[in-house]
């Protein structure tokens, strides 16, 4: 009975950070240090719960650790995200569904972002698309 009470504990941590993962921000300002703060420590306790869940204290340092570089990275900077917005390019149709993580087919012109190496962009149906330029996966969508 204990460890139902002490599982059902532990997945009622673990929706709220992850639901705050998943939220998606509509704007363009620059975000402030409080909001980039949140998202590192939404993906700290997501990961550290998960860990736990899994591999005990061990896991849960270990999954706090990767659900902190994972929250604290979840977007591209606010500055790549203007620029794609302000420099748009000929939309692309991409195969399948475009969503974070997606790996970019080579076959997809990929954009440079000047300012920041790290990144590249497509627009997918005239969405602006941001993606990391060392795996083409994709980081974020932008909203325009």
């Amino acid at each position: 009975m204990r460890k139902i009470i002490l599982a059902s504990a532990a997945l009622a941590l673990l929706a709220g950070p992850a639901l705050a993962q998943t939220t998606v921000v509509t704007t363009t300002e620059p975000k402030s240090d409080g909001e980039r703060a949140a998202g590192t420590l939404a993906g700290t306790g997501a990961g550290a719960v998960a860990g736990a869940l899994v591999g005990g204290p061990i896991g849960a340092v270990v999954g706090g650790v990767a659900g902190t570089v994972i929250g604290g990275a979840a977007s591209a900077p606010d500055d790549v995200q203007q620029y794609v917005v302000a420099n748009p390019v000929n939309p692309v149709v991409v195969e399948g569904e475009v969503k974070s993580g997606y790996v970019v087919p080579e076959t997809v012109v990929l954009t440079p972002v000047p300012s920041n190496p790290d990144y590249v962009y497509f627009y997918n149906n005239d969405r602006p698309v941001i993606v990391s330029k060392a795996d083409r996966r994709v980081v974020t969508y932008v909203e325009r």
